[in-house]
């Protein structure tokens, strides 16, 4: 499956993310990743030479896939600074808790918006990470979504009001 990610946010998920997808052979066009922390950048690029660090998020923000590594209390503020660079033909996928769809949705102007609660044991390939879609979510991005997200582990959909309860 040959896509560009951008993910904003590099830390603790992102990692776990970049090793599962690496430990499971899934090759991407690009993968580029925005964290603001040079430190933490920096030691994440020492792990994956492969990936591109950017100097902001809009760069992360313009790949086909893009997934928000951030935490709930800046995720607004992040979905407001990359509005006008995410393409309509793009799927964003929230790792954070609590800031539902429709709430992203009245912010970035595209419907192809996933929210997932991700597990650590991705890591391993083991991870249990459900996952809810939007309603107008075009169906052909959700079954790649999933077919690239079941390389985690069990991934699973379900209604979005009982993410957290995963």
């Amino acid at each position: 499956m040959k896509t560009t990610i951008g993910f904003i946010g590099g830390g603790r998920i992102t990692r776990i993310f970049l090793k599962g997808f690496n430990d499971a052979k899934v090759q991407f066009e690009k993968v580029v990743v925005f964290e603001p922390n040079a430190e933490t950048g920096k030691s994440l690029h020492e792990q994956f030479p492969w990936i591109e660090l950017a100097d902001s998020a809009l760069p992360a923000a313009k790949q086909g896939m893009v997934f928000l590594a951030v935490h709930p209390p800046v995720l607004m503020e992040t979905l407001q600074n990359i509005k006008d660079s995410v393409d309509k033909n793009s799927v964003v996928i929230s790792l954070a808790p609590k800031i539902t769809l429709e709430k992203m949705v009245s912010v970035l102007p595209i419907k192809n918006l996933v929210r997932m609660i991700p597990n650590a044991t991705s890591y391993i390939n083991e991870g249990y990470n459900p996952v809810a879609f939007h309603a107008e979510m075009d169906l052909e991005k959700q079954h790649k979504c999933l077919k690239l997200l079941k390389k985690l582990g069990k991934t699973f959909e379900t209604e979005e009001s009982k993410l957290e309860g995963y």
